[in-house]
């Protein structure tokens, strides 16, 4: 072939090419790989978009050229600013016409970017002085919802984000949630020492903002206010008899109800080791109990006792910690929308629900344990080492429930009516009481999940703080409470792509190795125990004979005693080598199929290939 028509095949080869490329990227046809389905639009998405009645408008503000950043920064930016794209596209084509996209770039100093400005969008800075706009306002009508910054550290979170805008931008009101806890969830309105910064509320009470008119209501008061859509008790702790009498009301009206109770309150028990001042008494709100409620429903809680599993136990630095659990897929139930595409809930020291044969109404279980749960003593978290609480832990051979949704026919805890207050004048009238009602509540165990400390991380970039999950006990919350609430449809949104995905196997493995490692430990402290009690005992005979230097029995003492500690690393040199060899092999093999599938499938190709064009020619 000359080379004139090498070069003519060449390029018609590159155009065909192009021209492939650009009819197969026309086509809205989509292929999204990933295990969670990161990449396309959810059904409960689907849904609420087919609710849709009024056009939509999507004003979406992003600045196309970004200077002033080194290349990995700018292309991190324009490369997420291309999956928000991407996902408001896809709404568009799933909305059906209901929607009207109108990308606009906010250039400095011109007036897009006035109108970003007085729309809402966030710009962040850069060093050369102009800003970079990332945000969307959704107008339906005259109502009007802003994204102000996508967070690029939150990028599984973009479809919800957008969808609850839509959510929102449809509410005429939005429901009143009321709020009993004594966690300092809500911040007071004032620094609680002068010259220090204001607190800000923990993050749960952010998200919920966004989709209630949330109502503080102190856990000193008498009733509850009469327009609540919704109540959430969390650590309830010295309730007064009249605001029981009006939860044990609302309940049987119908609202939904979500409580948590604690065994073992981390938040509370950190408290009392700061102050140091409570000659080791217990902090009177270390563990909140329903007892009230609770009783008259049937559930069976013991507020002095938490949960230990090392099958689903929380992993720190090596070291097993028996009373934190991670709840996944396989603990969390499938029937539960809130909870169906969650896979991360870590709680802590939490306890035990269950239903009693007396009971009328159903239990749910929402989250449940392992067979290889047991219990531990709400004393013993306090004072014991992690070590000895996994080797005391007796497995009961069944599942715990640590979190259920109870339903059924309620009856009231307050037979003989509305308890009076000691001071309170006579009521001659008694309000209308209901006696039974239909009832909605979810209950858990554990409290300290709510926190920020255990559910997310906040980080700088930029000068804007972003807010990092780092698992979905946020996610959690506000799906179980939304859900109650009555917003289905953004249910199966928030969590998706979320997941950190850990090897099963080679957590099992550090389990194993855990247990052994802990039960060698103790064999020998129990040893070194002996021998110290010894050389007390020889010590104080000593003292009594006024000798200066060591009798040869102390010696000896002090002798085992040393070779007892060697004994003890050369124990813990041998199961973490162990422990590493065959983690590095499980290792070795994954890493040995990423890399070598490709091309052995490859070569395969090319065999079979091979063999078809030579049976084809004979």
């Amino acid at each position: 072939m000359k080379i004139s028509k090498k070069i003519h095949a060449t390029l018609l080869i590159l155009i065909n090419f192009l021209l492939l490329h650009y009819v197969l990227s026309s086509i809205p046809l989509r292929f999204d790989l990933t295990a969670e389905n990161t990449f396309t639009l959810s059904d409960s998405t689907k849904t609420l978009l087919s609710k849709v009645e009024e056009p939509i408008r999507f004003d979406f503000y992003r600045t196309e050229s970004v200077e002033g950043l080194s290349p990995q920064i700018k292309m991190h930016i324009q490369n997420f600013g291309d999956r928000v794209e991407q996902m408001l596209r896809q709404f568009d084509r799933a909305a059906d016409g209901k929607i009207f996209l109108d990308s606009i770039d906010p250039k400095p100093d011109t007036p897009e970017e006035e109108n970003a400005i007085a729309a809402g969008i966030h710009g962040q800075g850069l060093p050369n002085g102009d800003s970079i706009f990332l945000g969307l306002v959704i107008s339906q009508g005259d109502s009007e919802h802003v994204i102000p910054f996508f967070d690029w550290n939150k990028e599984s979170f973009i479809e919800y984000d957008i969808a609850k805008a839509i959510f929102e931008a449809q509410q005429l009101a939005k429901p009143k949630l009321g709020l009993i806890t004594s966690l300092p969830l809500k911040a007071p309105p004032y620094p609680t020492m002068p010259g220090q910064p204001p607190q800000e509320d923990q993050y749960i009470i952010s998200q919920l903002e966004t989709t209630f008119n949330v109502e503080l209501i102190e856990v000193s008061a008498t009733e509850l206010p009469k327009d609540l859509d919704m109540l959430a008790i969390i650590h309830p702790i010295g309730l007064s008899e009249g605001l029981l009498f009006d939860i044990d009301q609302l309940a049987l009206s119908g609202k939904p109800m979500f409580v948590a109770v604690d065994p073992s309150s981390l938040f509370f028990r950190s408290q009392q080791q700061q102050q140091q001042g409570m000659m080791g008494r217990p902090n009177p709100n270390t563990s909140s109990d329903f007892e009230r409620l609770f009783s008259t429903w049937g559930i069976e809680y013991a507020a002095s006792e938490a949960i230990g599993d090392a099958n689903i136990a929380y992993t720190q630095q090596g070291s097993i910690q028996p009373a934190w659990l991670i709840f996944r897929d396989e603990n969390m139930s499938e029937d539960f929308l809130p909870a169906a595409e969650l896979n991360a809930v870590l709680l802590l020291e939490a306890g035990s629900l269950k239903l009693s044969e007396e009971s009328e109404l159903t239990l749910e279980p929402i989250f449940q344990t392992s067979v290889g749960a047991g219990t531990i003593n709400g004393m013993m978290l306090q004072f014991a080492q992690q070590g000895s609480l996994l080797n005391q832990l007796q497995a009961t051979g069944e599942k715990q429930t640590i979190a259920g949704m109870l339903r059924g026919e309620f009856t009231t805890a307050f037979p003989d009516g509305k308890p009076q207050a000691p001071d309170a004048e006579t009521n001659t009238e008694a309000p209308e009481q209901l006696y039974t009602g239909q009832g909605n509540v979810f209950i858990i165990a554990d409290t300290d999940w709510t926190l920020d400390q255990f559910s997310i991380q906040r980080q700088n970039f930029l000068g804007m703080v972003n807010i990092q999950p780092i698992n979905d006990n946020l996610a959690m919350g506000t799906n179980v409470i939304e859900f109650l609430g009555g917003s289905k449809d953004l249910i199966g949104i928030r969590s998706k792509g979320t997941e950190s995905r850990g090897f099963d196997r080679v957590q099992a493995l550090e389990v194993e190795a855990q247990k052994q490692y802990q039960i060698k430990l103790q064999e020998v402290e129990n040893r070194i125990s002996e021998m110290n009690q010894e050389i007390q005992t020889l010590v104080s005979q000593q003292q009594g004979t006024g000798l200066i230097v060591a009798s040869p029995e102390l010696s000896d003492a002090l002798q085992k005693l040393r070779e007892n500690e060697a004994n003890l690393r050369a124990e813990r040199r041998v199961i973490r080598r162990e422990l590493r060899k065959d983690i590095n092999a499980l290792k070795w093999k994954l890493v040995s199929l990423n890399i070598g599938y490709s091309p052995i499938g490859l070569a395969l190709f090319g065999l079979l290939f091979y063999r078809m064009r030579k049976n084809k020619a004979l």
